[in-house]
């Protein structure tokens, strides 16, 4: 891992952890594969952030593009802000925000609850980086380390997806302790991830998109990914810098009785 990602994970010692609640294991053994070194990753944006103001006026950060959702260029919040010990990494949703839900809404309720974004791209022609198919509509808006994705044109956009990875910056950001249903938060160790999901299956492969070593984990070996993210090692004490839910692009079409 390069020099800044290492100063970044340094401090996380700053940040305290809560508990959120369980998951239902399946009895499936976990796999592995080979280790393969570290590598730096290069993270559009220039990785700067600001602590978003709970009063819901506007910040900026340096080098952002923000196509705005109002004359002002703020988001609108929408409704109450979401109980933060509400707002869990699912397979399919983020808390009560459930994929496949108008994008606008889903922004405004997560500007109710963490104030303006860091970061707002604005809709722009993807070409798979954020796990959008190539040439969709995509616009990704973010809150410290959490990127919401959202496809489809303005106005009628879709949120499809997010990715909380501290290599994004802004680890101050209340959305750093977002937790998996199961406990999982960026920065917990390998060993915390292979304990927490002891009864579901975890393989770790060379993503050339991320540019490293990820995890993914399944409910069992043949299952499709429920959530995946970067790590820094397979090793016990490696630390996950990034949990994600699965990419729109790959993404089957939901079971309703799940």
């Amino acid at each position: 891992m390069g020099t800044a990602v290492a100063s970044v994970l340094a401090a996380l010692s700053i940040i305290t952890f809560g508990v959120f609640g369980g998951e239902t294991t399946a009895g499936t053994t976990q796999t592995t594969t080979t280790t393969v070194p570290d590598s730096e990753t290069t993270i559009p944006g220039d990785g700067s952030s600001t602590t978003a103001p709970d009063d819901g006026s506007s910040t900026t950060t340096p080098g952002q593009v923000t196509i705005p959702t109002t004359d002002d260029g703020t988001i609108t919040p929408v409704g109450d802000a979401i109980l933060l010990s509400e707002i869990q990494m699912k397979a399919s949703a983020l808390g009560p925000l459930e994929f496949g839900q108008d994008s606008d809404r889903v922004l405004g309720r997560l500007a109710a609850t963490y104030g303006q974004p860091t970061d707002d791209t604005g809709f722009f022609v993807g070409d798979g980086t954020f796990g959008e198919c190539p040439g969709d509509s995509v616009r990704v808006v973010r809150w410290g380390p959490l990127n919401i994705v959202s496809v489809g044109a303005e106005g009628s956009a879709e949120f499809v997806s997010y990715r909380l990875d501290l290599r994004y910056g802004g680890i101050t950001s209340p959305t750093t302790d977002i937790a998996t249903l199961s406990g999982l938060r960026v920065g917990d160790t390998v060993g915390d991830l292979e304990s927490i999901y002891s009864g579901f299956a975890i393989e770790y492969v060379v993503d050339e998109g991320i540019g490293g070593l990820t995890f993914e984990l399944r409910e069992n070996q043949a299952g499709d990914i429920l959530l995946w993210g970067p790590v820094d090692s397979q090793a016990e004490d490696a630390l996950v810098t990034g949990i994600y839910s699965r990419d729109h692009c790959e993404t089957p079409e939901p079971d309703p009785d799940a």
